[in-house]
């Protein structure tokens, strides 16, 4: 059989072959052969782009309805048999999209009361059976979890179209309707206080729910929110990439059928291999790298769409200045209205600038959200041909990309990529119904490491469930885990309500800064009692200071802030409304005079980081339990306290009405939110849903303060809104 298959695929990659009869022949000899449908469902699929040079096409068009392949069935030549299916397979959304086989498998089984977990390539078609469930109208409320913003926000543009069925829900902050679609992350579901019904709910990416180290507070996170909603509606359907399986004892507890379709692909894939012989740091190893990655887009050219997988956002900002200089692509005047709105907004040397007036992008988590989501659109337009991306994109976002380029072959730092990160990457290559053939080009070796079994430490409670997760178990913690847990009912440092509180905080460190606190009650008292709900700089400053030695905030803003005087000068930046453009410019200046290979795009990288992974995400929550943790000692020692929790929310918004953070996440860049939010009549610009329907039905003409191509972002986003 594989030299069969070897043989065709020579056959199909040879534009001068024709013997298309023997060739069809020896295909359906193979499939009544019944040995290795996959490969003939492989081949199947790379015949489908010569299609038209093939006489005989109508035994493709037959064996792809025996294979299960409905949607690639011409339609045009339908047979009686080929419409009587389609009846049976059309989806409920659209009369004119049609599942596969195993794609109506899980629907039906679903919507006959099964809870399904699939494991299925990326090219499955997951996120059809989704929108399928919600066409179907059975259920009041859904929620949906997925693990990042850029996820949310592809979810919410497709289903925007049931907005007469369903409220589409994606903020904490929105007031839910009588029937509502709730797309939100893991750390939304537990903030959520008005989920009170939920008919069904849906767990994309399941296998985040293993932890992929030792401290996952993300995975941790996604366990609760499992939890907090199979308590509230046994009835679910959770997926993701190729797996080999679940630990044992899940499914019997849960309830649930685990299916795996890891061969049952819709697209094929081309693996071309470089093997590096260069050793040594990255920096020596990326000139082979770059050599081979030259000559791959030399060839490609702009014809077809390229996603390159670099390891960290730094290494795909060095990439990309890198690639600018090889003049591989010359500029042309289709982004240069965004290229302008990012110079002027961020700084006119960042890289980013001039990559996109090339067709040159890259995208990573801490980019503004806004910026991120049109680089993707543009990108699967076809106005930006390659995109150098971090694991962040390859998690999910659909783009429309023909090649894959596995530049590194590390996940960070020098962890292997390991066979299940490679599948997740490798599958985004091809597309259905846009290119039936993907490449996949590997500078390295392929990973040898078998695909994992996935575990849920939340049902199990295995070696695998950290501290922190075993806590909110209560008295449902078993046995064995009992004494990995005592220690926090022996202490009386804390109550166990305010551990429990603060989910997703190392419960040891808030018990270390409480006997801290407990020994400098009085020193501490006169700095951590704010008269105000804003602190003074003094205690700015003390706040800073705890922030950094107690909670090792300095690994969380990706060592943007290296120590606590810094932490607070960059607090003081945010309270005074500085903007990034500002920010970048300062941060620039300053390490420039240290470090001469100091970059622009650096300092807007460190800038990003701050702000979204420190100010927007990680300092809130931890002012947030720095607060409850102060009330509690002073309150045992008689001192007055304060309230930190105005200030943390405050510091969320960076000082700004909490709806334009909210309108970045439609699509609409803080600088033009901020511009909307000043100039519009609202009397509660803190409510996201007051703002929409403002937007909504206030016309073109109200914006006369926007330049044209900010209005472009206000349009795009009221599409969806």
């Amino acid at each position: 059989m594989s030299a069969w298959y070897q043989s065709s695929k020579t056959k199909l990659n040879d534009p001068l072959f024709t013997e298309w009869d023997d060739f069809l022949l020896s295909l359906v000899n193979q499939y009544n052969g019944h040995t290795n449908e996959a490969l003939v469902q492989d081949i199947v699929i790379r015949a489908l782009e010569r299609k038209n040079e093939i006489p005989s096409g109508f035994i493709l068009d037959h064996i792809l309805g025996e294979l299960g392949l409905y949607p690639y069935i011409d339609k045009e030549i339908y047979t009686t048999k080929d419409k009587f299916r389609q009846s049976l397979f059309t989806t409920p959304q659209d009369e004119n999209k049609t599942f596969h086989i195993r794609q109506a498998e899980v629907f039906h089984r679903i919507m006959s009361g099964e809870n399904v977990i699939l494991s299925a390539p990326t090219s499955f078609g997951k996120s059809l059976i989704i929108e399928a469930l919600v066409a179907s109208n059975e259920f009041n409320n859904i929620v949906i979890v997925v693990p990042t913003i850029a996820l949310i926000d592809e979810l919410k543009k497709k289903l925007f179209k049931y907005k007469e069925q369903y409220k589409v829900v994606t903020q904490v902050s929105q007031q839910p309707s009588e029937r509502n679609i709730f797309i939100l992350t893991q750390e939304r579901v537990l903030e959520f206080k008005d989920i009170t019904s939920v008919d069904f709910f849906i767990i994309d990416e399941f296998y985040k729910l293993a932890p992929a180290s030792s401290n996952d507070e993300r995975c941790d996170r996604l366990n609760l929110a499992f939890r907090k909603l199979h308590s509230k509606c046994k009835r679910f359907y959770m997926l993701g990439p190729k797996i080999n399986g679940l630990v044992s004892g899940i499914e019997d507890e849960l309830r649930c059928t685990f299916l795996k379709f890891d061969s049952y692909a819709t697209v094929a894939t081309n693996e071309h291999f470089y093997p590096l012989k260069t050793k040594g740091k990255d920096a020596v190893v990326d000139v082979e790298r770059d050599e081979n990655l030259y000559t791959i887009l030399a060839n490609i050219g702009r014809g077809e769409q390229t996603v390159i997988y670099c390891k960290s956002p730094k290494r795909a900002s060095l990439l990309m200045s890198r690639l600018l200089k090889t003049k591989i692509f010359e500029p042309n005047d289709s982004n240069d209205d965004l290229a302008s709105w990012l110079g002027d907004n961020f700084h006119s040397h960042w890289s980013l600038v001039e990559g996109v007036k090339h067709g040159i992008a890259y995208h990573h988590a801490q980019l503004p959200r806004a910026v991120g989501a049109l680089i993707v659109d543009l990108f699967n337009d076809s106005k930006i041909n390659i995109l150098i991306c971090t694991s962040t994109l390859i998690e999910g976002v659909n783009t429309n990309a023909k090649n894959i380029v596995i530049y590194d072959d590390c996940i960070t730092r020098r962890t292997k990529l390991d066979m299940f990160t490679f599948n997740n990457i490798s599958g985004r290559s091809g597309r259905m119904f846009e290119h039936f053939i993907g490449n996949v080009y590997i500078f390295g070796d392929k990973p040898q490491i078998e695909l994992p079994f996935i575990d849920v430490p939340i049902v199990t409670q295995s070696e695998n469930a950290s501290e922190s997760l075993l806590l909110h178990l209560g008295s449902e913690v078993n046995e064995e885990n009992e004494k990995r847990v005592q220690k926090y009912y022996d202490q009386n440092v804390l109550p166990m309500s305010l551990l429990l509180k603060h989910q997703g905080i190392n419960p040891n460190k808030l018990i270390a800064f409480a006997e801290e606190l407990t020994n400098k009650c009085g020193l501490w008292n006169r700095v951590m009692c704010w008269d105000s709900i804003y602190p003074n700089s003094a205690q700015l400053n003390h706040l800073s200071t705890i922030l950094f030695d107690c909670f090792g905030i300095s690994s969380m803003g990706g060592g943007t802030v290296r120590s606590a005087s810094q932490l607070n000068r960059k607090l003081i930046d945010v309270i005074n409304k500085v903007d990034d453009k500002e920010l970048i410019r300062q941060d620039y200046n300053f390490w420039r005079r240290r470090n001469k290979e100091y970059s622009v795009d650096d300092a807007v990288q460190a800038v990003f980081n701050f702000k979204k992974n420190l100010v927007n995400y990680n300092l809130p929550k931890i002012i947030y339990a720095i607060s409850d943790v102060q009330e509690v000692i002073f309150k045992r020692f008689n001192y007055s306290y304060g309230d930190y929790k105005p200030f943390a929310t405050t510091l969320e918004n960076f000082y700004y009405p909490a709806s334009i953070n909210s309108l970045e996440e439609f699509g609409i860049p803080s600088q033009v939110a901020k511009k909307v939010i000043e100039h519009a009549s609202i009397e509660d610009k803190d409510n996201i849903d007051a703002v929409i329907d403002f937007l909504t039905v206030s016309g073109k003409d109200s914006y006369s303060y926007l330049s044209e191509y900010e209005l472009g972002f206000l349009k795009k986003a009221l599409s969806y809104m």
